[in-house]
């Protein structure tokens, strides 16, 4: 997946028009300042700055604010305190801009930055307006990475408003906590909610076009680690209803504008056509027989709130996701994750060269489901992930974040769990009792690397609680 680079508007603040003298003395140390912190917010960021330069007046901050609000996909805002401000105008352009804004000055004293900063900051938190206070100088890594950290999850709140997830099927398996309030994901995100029953996928599936089958069918074979047919329970005729299940599910996110979805699967589809593991597993993934594509984040069993979680997790990495389950406990600090036959198989390898991971993925015959069909089976791969979970308490959202270190596990180790499941074995900062008082959910979301950081700040842009599960 390509990273875009965030798009950050930047307003400088200076010494009001009506102190000509005081602006003038403090201009020059304030450029020098404003050259270093330009070229290092344009290293990770597209930065934006109106054309009134300096805002030093009502007017400048009315034709700044115009500005910014005309421009697409700004997720957040610098208020910068190049000199002393009048406070007042940094608090009032951040009610009007209405989206994530931090605060930044400089440690020159001869701008009397920090003055001004602080006066800007009790202006901003005396009326309630949310804002991130970066205290520290923009040369120090710190303070970047605070930066970094905050914008990141603007991006992610600004990316998820206007997206559209589809709820293909219902319920599943009366799992309450699967299931979403589409008036309060709306309020609250900015997220619709599509229902879409699931014969769409059985009675498009029969449309599909024979020469697309043919492809996937050599596809799978040229690329994945084993195809292990079993008579009755996974034969070539339910490896075509897979693939002509995920490219049904494909057409479906394309013709409803779907951003990510969910699928019931169990018990009707998993008994009546075929298991949708497949459809899960490629649909996560950044690949499949057609290219490289964006990967659309796919949660089995129509877990709503936990495609939400991975849908951020999307927004903040840049990377595939995955959903798992918790398995069992293997000592006081080790966690098994196995879901039931889904997962991106990127987690095989973390490769972005598609056949490195898919050679190291089998597809099994299912542990379960009258229909019958494969589960997608593979080790997870070595390395520190990020887990985390959307619940509710009392119709009140929090979020459980965690990190954990994945483990080498041989298919013969892991095999005593599972036979069929794509499975991680994963060592925790904190003790599997802690998981077990504080989890609200049997299914726990994924994503490589450490994003801990930036969760913390999604969930405080959003006024989400959380529990911070890391030493």
């Amino acid at each position: 997946m390509k990273k875009e680079m965030d798009r950050v508007a930047l307003l400088i603040f200076t010494e009001s028009s009506n102190r000509e003298d005081a602006f003038q003395s403090r201009v020059g140390p304030m450029e020098e300042e404003l050259t270093v912190l330009k070229q290092i917010v344009s290293a990770s960021f597209d930065l934006f700055v109106p054309s009134h330069r300096y805002i030093r007046n009502k007017r400048d901050l009315r034709s700044a604010v115009v500005e910014v609000k005309q421009q697409i996909d700004i997720c957040g805002c610098i208020l910068y305190v190049g000199t002393f401000v009048n406070a007042s105008d940094i608090a009032m352009a951040a009610s009007l801009l209405n989206m994530p804004c931090a605060l930044l000055g400089n440690h020159n004293r001869n701008t009397v930055s920090i003055i001004g900063f602080l006066a800007a900051a009790g202006a901003l938190q005396q009326v309630g307006l949310p804002y991130k206070r970066l205290d520290g100088d923009i040369r120090d890594e710190a303070t970047r990475r605070e930066m970094l950290v905050f914008f990141s999850a603007a991006k992610a709140k600004n990316r998820l408003r206007g997206e559209t997830f589809g709820m293909i099927g219902g319920r599943s398996l009366g799992i309450s906590t699967g299931s979403a309030d589409a008036a309060q994901w709306l309020k609250l995100f900015g997220v619709d909610i599509e229902h879409i029953d699931q014969m769409e996928i059985v009675e498009r599936a029969k449309l599909i076009d024979s020469s697309r089958i043919s492809k996937y069918k050599d596809w799978v074979f040229e690329n994945y680690g084993k195809v292990n047919y079993q008579k009755g329970r996974f034969m070539e005729e339910h490896l075509e209803k897979m693939i002509c299940s995920y490219l049904a599910v494909k057409d479906i996110v394309h013709d409803y504008t779907l951003d990510f979805v969910g699928i019931k699967c169990q018990p009707d589809l998993s008994n009546g056509y075929v298991q949708q593991c497949f459809t899960v597993q490629l649909l996560n993934d950044p690949y499949d027989a057609e290219g490289e594509k964006e990967p659309v984040v796919c949660s089995c069993e129509a877990d709503a709130d936990g495609a939400l979680t991975m849908q951020i997790l999307k927004h903040l990495s840049g990377k595939p996701t995955t959903l798992q389950d918790v398995f069992c406990f293997e000592n006081q600090r080790t966690l098994v994750l196995a879901n039931c036959g889904a997962g991106a198989s990127y987690y095989a390898c973390y490769s972005h060269n598609m056949r490195d991971n898919l050679q190291k993925v089998y597809l099994q015959p299912h542990g379960f489901g009258a229909a019958g069909g494969a589960s997608v089976q593979f080790n997870y791969a070595p390395g520190t992930n990020t887990l985390a979970r959307l619940t509710r308490s009392n119709l009140e959202y929090r979020m459980l974040i965690t990190r954990g270190k994945v483990l080498e596990r041989t298919r013969e180790d892991i095999s005593k769990y599972s036979w069929y499941r794509p499975t991680s074995v994963m060592e925790l900062e904190v003790d599997n009792q802690v998981i077990k008082n504080r989890l609200s959910s049997n299914h726990l979301l994924c994503v490589e690397g450490d994003y801990v950081e930036e969760l913390v700040s999604y969930c405080e842009l959003n006024n989400i609680g959380y529990d911070l599960l890391v030493k």
